[in-house]
């Protein structure tokens, strides 16, 4: 994705700081067999050696780069509901960061509200669809426009653990892995999910495990965390209506490991309707992508 040449200015930053109890959270990171798209040294180090590297880094200060560590995507559409609560959090996240909230085109009081915000705080970013133009858009204008070392995705996401954000982090400062995804499937299946709609998850699933050589809980992650240099090794070929699917696919084939953790925050439970919508698409997707992979 390209960078924007405008922000090549901005101020040295603090890395993120680790905030009271942290450092004792026990993540659960499901590691898959194979490369990780990471040097050998850093896949050889103990992961308590690891993340212990990962923490002084989260907390040193580092006075030679010139932009944010982390960029922090939001895609909204009509999220009067959430979006104030979402971004009262990543703001108290104590990272230098800038926040990039991709409005697609809201009609209720969305807008009004990001701007309340950005009065006071500088680092938040809105980049506006003219009209409504879907999800893959706004992910697309979203990473075009960002700019840290660390890319972090907000999909779905109504009500975020700053701890989510700052574990999905750790282990790519670590140099453990190139990507991160949350996931709410790893444990055990969200308890709104009825027997059909997890079925007909794991399906979609295999299928996608099988053709990308991935070992995914689950089609689409709420929460995701991208080295800069992961998203820019498939910007290349991928296509301006990105989709999860497809980045998922790109990645396999660029041999970048997807490693897994489970997800505290909350996001919103869809329909029936919705839901058998969303995996006639992740279907077709599966189809388009497999084919060509």
């Amino acid at each position: 994705m390209e960078r924007s040449e405008s922000k090549a200015s901005a101020k040295n930053f603090t890395h993120i700081q680790a905030t009271e109890g942290t450092t004792e959270i026990k993540p659960y990171y499901r590691i898959h067999p194979g490369g990780s798209g990471t040097s050998a040294n850093a896949s050889d180090q103990p992961i308590e050696a690891a993340f212990s590297h990962a923490d002084a880094l989260l907390q040193h200060e580092r006075q030679t780069y010139k932009q944010p560590m982390l960029s922090l995507v939001v895609p909204t559409y009509n999220a009067q509901q959430w979006i104030s609560k979402l971004l009262e959090t990543l703001l108290a996240l104590q990272a230098e960061k800038e926040i990039l909230v991709v409005d697609d085109g809201s009609s209720d009081a969305t807008l009004s509200m990001i701007h309340s915000f950005r009065k006071m705080h500088p680092e938040i970013t809105l980049l506006q669809h003219d009209a409504h133009r879907g999800h893959s858009a706004s992910l697309h204008t979203g990473l075009a426009a960002s700019f840290g070392e660390v890319v972090v995705i907000f999909d779905g996401i109504t009500q975020v653990e700053t701890k989510d954000v700052v574990m999905l982090v750790k282990p790519i400062l670590a140099g453990c892995c190139d990507v991160v995804y949350g996931s709410h499937h790893i444990l055990s299946p969200p308890d709104h999910e009825t027997r059909w709609m997890r079925l007909m998850n794991r399906i979609l699933t295999g299928v996608l495990n099988l053709s990308t050589g991935q070992h995914l809980s689950h089609t689409g992650s709420p929460l995701k965390a991208f080295r800069r240099t992961a998203l820019d090794a498939i910007s290349s070929s991928t296509s301006r209506r990105t989709t999860e699917i497809e980045m998922i696919f790109r990645l396999s084939e660029k041999g970048r490991r997807i490693y897994e953790m489970p997800l505290v925050s909350s996001g919103a439970n869809h329909s029936a309707v919705k839901f058998l919508r969303r995996q006639i698409v992740i279907m077709l997707e599966l189809l388009r992508h497999g084919l060509r992979f």
